[in-house]
C-alpha cells in the first residue's frame, strides 16, 4: 500500500487540498488521518466534509473531542481555546456525527496503526526518542504484529526506527527488513515552524520507504477567511521566535548525530 499520511488539519481548508494534490502527485491514493480535523482554522466544516468524502482511515484527535464536548479545554493555548469556542458554534450537526464516528486508534493495511498523540491518550505528546521509544514498547503490546505506528498532536515531524534510531526528516528514509518505527508527519493546516508549510507523509508499506513532504501554500486565503470569521490569524501559523527556532534546530542536528550511532534496544525490533 502506499498511503499518504495527514495530521493536525484544524479547519484549514486551503492547506487540506494543497496537501490532497501533492498526494495524487506522488501517486498516494489512500489517506490516512491522524485526527485534529478542527480547532485553530476556519473552515471545520469543508475539512471534515472533505475527508468523509474521501473514505479516509481516520482517528479523532484531542480537539475534535473538545469541539464535540467530550474533552476539557484546560490544557490548550488561549488561541485554541477561542478557536474551538467557535467551532462548537458553527460545526454542522452531520460534521459532528462523522467526529463522533471516528474512533482513538485504527489499522490499516501492511501493519499500520493510527492514533493522535500516543496510543492510549490522545493529549500526550510523542516529542522525544524516549518517547517515541516508549510507543514501539506499547505497541508491542497492543498489536505485536504492526510495524509502523502513525502519531500526529505535535506538529512536528518524526522519525524513530527500531532498528535505525532516530531519523532526519526530510526526504525519504528507508524502514526495510521487517523494521518497525515511529513516525509523525507533521501538521498539515497549523504549521509551528519558520515559515508556513503544509506537511505530510508518503509511507508505501511495500517498498518499505516513509518520505517527508513540505510544501508551500496560499495561507493568506486561509488568514482571510479567519479574518472574516472574527479569529486571530495566527490559527494558521504560529511561528516560532526566532532564537528559539534556532536553538531547537542546532539540539535536533546534535540529538540526530548522536542517535544515529546507536539503535533502539533490538527488543523493541518486533518480531
Amino acid at each position: 500500500m502506499r498511503y499518504a499520511v495527514l495530521a493536525d488539519i484544524h479547519g484549514n481548508l486551503e492547506a487540506l487540498r494543497a496537501a490532497l494534490a501533492e498526494a495524487r502527485r506522488r501517486s498516494a491514493p489512500e489517506l490516512l488521518v491522524l485526527g485534529d480535523l478542527v480547532g485553530y482554522g476556519p473552515e471545520p466544516n469543508g475539512c471534515v466534509e472533505l475527508v468523509a468524502e474521501l473514505d479516509a482511515t481516520c482517528v479523532r484527535g484531542n480537539h475534535d473531542l473538545i469541539a464535540l464536548g467530550r474533552l476539557s479545554d484546560e490544557r490548550c493555548i488561549p488561541l485554541a481555546r477561542e478557536s474551538l469556542r467557535w467551532t462548537r458554534e458553527v460545526l454542522r450537526p452531520e460534521a459532528s456525527r462523522f467526529l463522533e464516528r471516528l474512533p482513538l486508534r485504527a489499522r490499516a493495511q501492511g501493519g499500520v496503526v493510527l492514533a493522535h498523540g500516543s496510543l492510549d491518550d490522545p493529549e500526550t505528546y510523542t516529542a522525544s526518542p524516549q518517547d517515541a521509544a516508549a510507543q514501539l514498547a506499547r505497541l508491542a503490546e497492543v498489536d505485536p504484529g504492526a510495524r509502523f505506528l502513525l502519531l500526529g498532536h505535535t506538529h512536528r515531524p518524526l522519525a524513530l526506527s527500531a532498528l535505525r534510531g532516530w531519523s532526519a526528516t526530510s526526504g525519504a528514509i528507508s524502514l526495510a527488513g521487517g523494521d518497525r518505527a515511529v513516525l509523525n508527519p507533521g501538521s498539515v493546516g497549523q504549521s509551528r515552524e519558520w515559515r508556513a508549510r503544509v506537511r505530510l507523509l508518503i509511507l508505501d508499506t511495500e517498498h518499505d520507504t516513509a518520505e517527508f513532504v513540505a510544501v508551500p501554500y496560499d495561507d493568506e486565503r486561509s488568514r482571510a477567511a479567519l479574518r472574516r470569521s472574527g479569529l486571530s490569524e495566527r490559527g494558521v501559523h504560529l511561528r516560532p521566535s526566532a532564537p528559539r527556532y534556532l536553538a531547537r534546530a542546532a539540539r535536533a542536528r546534535v540529538q540526530a548525530r548522536r542517535l544515529r550511532r546507536r539503535s533502539v534496544p533490538a527488543s523493541l525490533a518486533g518480531p
